[in-house]
């Protein structure tokens, strides 16, 4: 009978170069197969916010290795739809429905619904707040960076630093950088 649950978080770009996904997908698999070996009594678990790119990569990669993952929403289903054109929400949707549960953070500070329709600094700070979660409940994190710090509330570089804050010490033992491409770079 396995043991509690071994939580890899995951944050990552949503563009990743696509002549390069090969390679990040096995880059990925050998990283969970490894998690899988060092804790042959823990349930390897992913948590992700099922974003475009590296969330639903390493969803895909976490499901072909028979592992389960369960999704963290920045904000209602309903107003991340946005994020996606129709054939990438159907894309999502499917992983979505497969995951083993699914919540959605709370709003931000002063938020309401009606903040975070458009894009903007509100509907960025969903996403910076959705990946301290992630890197909260998380025992290791797993990056798909570029490891350019760009500045944009909420994206990778934000998170990365945020998991680092976290960490502190033990920073280096607790997360693996997929050095990456991004397609429109």
């Amino acid at each position: 009978m396995l043991q509690k649950k071994y939580i890899i978080g995951i944050s990552g770009h949503r563009d990743l170069k696509i002549s390069e996904l090969p390679k990040y997908k096995k880059e990925i698999k050998d990283i969970l197969k490894e998690k899988m070996e060092e804790f042959p009594d823990r349930e390897i678990y992913i948590l992700t916010p099922l974003a475009k790119g590296a969330d639903q990569l390493i969803a895909k990669v976490a499901k072909e290795l028979g592992l389960r993952y369960e999704v963290i929403l920045p904000m209602p289903l309903e107003l991340y739809k946005k994020d996606f054109t129709p054939k990438e929400y159907r894309e999502f949707y499917t992983l979505y429905i497969d995951a083993v549960g699914a919540t959605t953070i709370e709003l931000v500070d002063d938020n309401r619904l009606e903040d975070i329709v458009d894009y903007g600094e509100k509907r960025d700070k969903q996403y910076l707040k959705v990946g301290q979660e992630v890197v909260k409940r998380s025992d290791f994190m797993l990056f798909l960076w570029d490891r350019v710090v760009n500045h944009k509330t909420g994206g990778t570089a934000d998170i990365v630093e945020y998991a680092k804050e976290q960490y502190q010490d033990n920073f280096n033992k607790k997360h693996h950088i997929v050095e990456c491409k991004r397609e429109n770079l």
